[in-house]
């Protein structure tokens, strides 16, 4: 491990009571590349000046580090965030544990925790922990990314009878029972935002008003309206456009 050193000025447990104990992992997009080649870490600190030193004793102690920063200001809460980017290698999970074992000797912190990016639970910090949930190279971050993605579609359509539902690229794909298999392109998901680029009318010809009533049929109870070429899922206030491949 490389033994990293104090800077001048700053001496063991300067930052004791300073630095939150847990830190967030790829919540914060990376300023020096793509997030896919890129991880954040984002530590939580009491003030501007701690976070300062904090942020150049990562700079300049840690070979490994890409870039090191302060938040340009305070949060809500009045703490001021670190960000320490790396760069996405299969000795991310060791980089990781090299960089807060070196920040626990100005902070006295022994047992770390980290969240993930929209995982709503905290994990030890551990080789372990850190290998199973941060991807580690960008192919991985890339299957991470779709998985994520494709949980979301699940839970949108979650009135829908199904046996599976795939998503690669943009094109849904719904596997029903007896083999039948839907197919649908995404186009945007979200609140009623979706819409705000659409200059097209809800289409209420006989035939809309047709494909519309199949698919409540066949896929479940959504609020469903025909706009132009594209369709607009509703289900509960949570919005989906799409477009119906034949």
């Amino acid at each position: 491990m490389h033994n990293q050193q104090l800077n001048e000025g700053l001496r063991p447990l300067d930052l004791e009571n300073m630095v939150s104990g847990l830190f967030e992992i790829d919540t914060h997009r990376s300023k020096m590349g793509e997030d896919r080649d890129v991880c954040v870490l984002t530590f939580k600190i009491a003030d501007r000046n701690p976070a300062k030193d904090l942020m150049e004793f990562i700079e300049k102690g840690f070979p490994f580090v890409l870039d090191s920063d302060v938040s340009a200001g305070e949060n809500a809460d009045g703490n001021y965030f670190v960000f320490v980017e790396l760069y996405r290698t299969p000795k991310l999970s060791e980089q990781i544990k090299e960089l807060t074992a070196g920040v626990r000797k100005l902070t006295g912190i022994t047992e770390w925790k980290f969240r993930y990016h929209k995982m709503p639970r905290d994990f030890d910090l551990t080789e372990e922990q850190l290998g199973k949930i941060i991807p580690p190279t960008p192919v991985d971050y890339d299957a991470h990314l779709n998985n994520l993605r494709t949980e979301g579609v699940k839970s949108f359509f979650n009135k829908t009878l199904m046996d599976d539902l795939t998503l690669e690229n943009d094109v849904i794909t719904i596997h029903k029972p007896f083999n039948q298999k839907i197919q649908l392109r995404l186009i945007a998901q979200g609140d009623q935002t979706v819409l705000e680029n659409n200059t097209d009318a809800v289409s209420l010809d006989t035939e809309s008003a047709s494909e519309v009533f199949w698919l409540t049929k066949v896929l479940g109870d959504y609020n469903i309206a025909k706009i132009g070429n594209n369709l607009v899922f509703d289900n509960n206030g949570q919005k989906m456009l799409i477009q119906r491949i034949e």
